[in-house]
């Protein structure tokens, strides 16, 4: 995962070579590659390699086409490569690196090469005859792209640092961005945390001209085309031939191969699906459990587990060539990896206390000589979708019959109540007043660390009620909603930077976006099961325990002993966070020293604590790290970078055609 970058300077001073070389310095280290460039007075671009793929030795970015009308930079794992070889009809593709078969579908299609292929990629092509810049970024938000514009200027980076470095972009914070994430609410696709800075969403591609600026969604799952069968079964037999597919073809690697395993359905079907696979290759898998300390107290809310090593060790055992390994966190300090992540993403990180073993993780798989560490993050909008919204979806259809049986099946697992099936089936028809009365309790779920100031001019305490009880009536605006609001591809790109290793997902996979959206709904509810669906898909693969468990794993669950260990360091950190400007207007910085100074001596698992010193304290000491750090005087100054390597300038000849028209297009202004 190569970090890419671009600058268009149409003022020509400072030359765009120059400022370019600022970008680049600027951007985390990726791992083993060396940087690339090109550039000229107005327009430079380039990256770094890295080698994470067995064709990447044959990477020669930037890539000139043949006929000198484009150039391309891209960060990519094409997940297609044969069909693309197939379709384009090209010579030994086994000596061409992913970044040529994009290089030769952007020559055949243009834009619309976004129709053909699959996998992570963000990239961007200067069009010189038509000073023209396009970029893209994977459907799923695989890899991460951000960019700025403004008057004579439009600059793109992997992250928010490569920005930064431009002399005079940083123009403050986003304030309402910095709002809604200490809040826990949603906020729109494209924003960053800062100001003058935008994050380029899944699913969307942007073309830039000296007059004109065009930011459009080429894709996104709502709009796939239904998928209906006869029987129920061949739903599951489908979603399991497309499972393996997307497993398959993230498992290209020049070393080992690794994957998270938990207690759950998402992770433990990747395994599964990834074991069988490496098998039949005489190759064997390294799944990693993050468990709890020794000394953790073992204590849990009802329906959860606080431990997912023995029932991860039960998927385990099915299969000879899974190495099992339990990881906690003994050794690892929370401040120290609280800096890390956010250092590397610059981003705040809302789980810190997850990061501690996710790190944990990185170190073990590093030392074990692996690169590529498979997950199933977002298979809890796909694979595993099930949400209680197909409560008001069966009760607005007539079928009451049904929705009796399923909210007596979910009630038997733990999965709700009579009153919050209630609530949930009438939403909409209900008055607020009695819907409120049928959630008591849940209007707040957590005071959040937010300066009163920022609270009031942002009206957080009914804004978080309110978020709170959506009930989101529509199946289908819920479901497009999960995907509009997940995106790991900051997380990616660190995990990348601090360990050079490459996390890829099969359950965010396009093909298994498309075939989730596509189904009925009452296919995530087949027999009254929750999450039906990947439960029949992965029989005779799981164990019957994990197939049929509702209790959901608590990751972390022993956060309260990194928190008390790092108390004295975190006093240090306010102390700090009390000199920055933006952590003493942001932050109720005297409650966060409160928190630390009154932390309980038990009830961790209660969420009376939970959500205000693993929630608003934890998050808020994050943000607070994250302000600081990232004003300007705290800022450090950038490493001197390579300078470009040269490339003749190209004739200005035609261009591939134009953005195509997609039928879920969104501009962004």
């Amino acid at each position: 995962m190569p970090a890419i970058s671009a600058v268009w300077n149409q003022a020509s001073d400072p030359p765009a070579r120059l400022l370019h070389q600022l970008m680049v310095a600027a951007q985390p280290s990726y791992a083993t590659g060396r940087h690339f460039s090109w550039g000229d007075e107005n327009v430079a671009f380039g990256g770094s390699r890295s080698i994470f793929l067995p064709e990447d030795r044959f990477d020669k970015q930037p890539l000139w086409n043949a006929g000198r009308s484009s150039c391309l930079v891209a960060d990519v794992r094409l997940d297609n490569r044969a069909d693309l070889a197939s379709q384009l009809k090209l010579l030994h593709p086994e000596e061409l690196a992913d970044s040529s078969i994009l290089m030769e579908a952007w020559q055949r299609w243009g834009a619309a090469c976004l129709d053909h292929i699959v996998g992570g990629f963000a990239f961007a092509v200067w069009i010189p005859g038509r000073q023209e810049l396009f970029a893209a970024r994977d459907h799923a938000g695989e890899r991460p792209l951000y960019y700025h514009r403004s008057a004579g200027l439009f600059a793109l980076a992997s992250t928010p640092k490569g920005l930064l470095a431009l002399p005079g972009l940083f123009r403050g914070f986003d304030e309402p961005q910095l709002a809604n994430w200490l809040a826990g609410i949603p906020s729109g696709r494209g924003g960053s945390f800062f100001a003058g800075i935008d994050r380029l969403p899944a699913g969307h591609m942007l073309r830039v001209t000296p007059g004109s600026f065009e930011c459009v969604q080429y894709w996104h799952p709502a709009n796939a085309k239904p998928t209906h069968y006869k029987r129920d079964e061949d739903y599951a037999e489908a979603l399991l031939e497309i499972f393996d597919r997307a497993t398959e073809a993230r498992l290209r690697t020049t070393r080992s191969i690794g994957s998270l395993l938990s207690a759950g359905l998402d992770c433990s079907s990747v395994t599964a699906s990834a074991a069988r696979l490496l098998a039949a290759q005489g190759k064997g898998l390294t799944a990693f459990t993050a468990v709890p300390r020794p000394e953790f107290n073992n204590i849990a809310k009802p329906w959860h587990i606080p431990n997912e090593g023995p029932p991860a060790a039960e998927v385990a055992r099915l299969y000879p060539n899974v190495e099992h390994v339990l990881v906690d966190t003994t050794g690892y300090d929370l401040l120290t990896t609280m800096k890390l992540w956010i250092d590397a993403t610059g981003e705040p990180e809302s789980n810190i206390v997850n990061l501690n073993w996710f790190s944990a993780i990185l170190d073990q798989a590093r030392r074990r000589g692996i690169d590529v560490i498979l997950d199933g993050g977002a298979g809890n909008g796909t694979v595993s979708w099930g949400s209680l919204t197909i409560l008001p979806y069966l009760f607005r259809r007539g079928r009451w019959i049904k929705l009796a049986q399923t909210v007596r099946s979910l009630r038997s697992h733990g999965e709700t109540s009579v009153r919050a099936a209630t609530r949930l089936t009438l939403g909409g028809v209900l008055p607020v007043w009695l819907s409120h009365k049928l959630a008591p309790g849940v209007r707040l779920p957590y005071s959040p660390a937010a300066h009163p100031d920022l609270a009031r001019r942002h009206d957080l305490a009914a804004r978080i009620a309110r978020n709170t009880l959506d009930d989101h009536p529509s199946l289908a605006i819920e479901h497009a909603r999960f995907f509009e609001q997940v995106d790991f591809g900051p997380t990616n790109a660190a995990a990348q930077a601090i360990a050079g290793i490459e996390f890829r997902d099969p359950t965010a996979d396009k093909r298994i976006y498309d075939f989730c959206f596509s189904i009925p709904p009452e296919q995530s509810i087949v027999g009254g099961h929750s999450r039906s669906l990947v439960r029949r898909a992965m029989k005779g693969r799981l164990p019957e325990s994990t197939l049929f468990r509702y209790a959901r794993g608590h990751q972390g669950a022993d956060w309260y002993l990194s928190v008390k260990e790092s108390l004295p360091a975190l006093r240090e950190e306010i102390s700090l966070q009390q000199q920055s400007p933006a952590a003493r207007q942001t932050l109720d910085l005297q409650r966060l020293q409160g928190l630390l100074d009154t932390m309980p001596d038990s009830g961790y698992e209660q969420k009376e604590v939970y959500t205000v010193w693993h929630n608003a304290l934890v998050q808020g000491i994050a943000m607070g790290y994250f302000l600081r750090s990232h004003e300007p005087a705290a800022a450090p100054a950038p490493a001197a970078a390579p300078a470009p390597t040269p490339a003749p300038t190209p004739a200005p000849t035609s261009g591939p055609s134009d953005l195509p028209t997609p039928p879920f297009a969104v501009a962004l202004k």
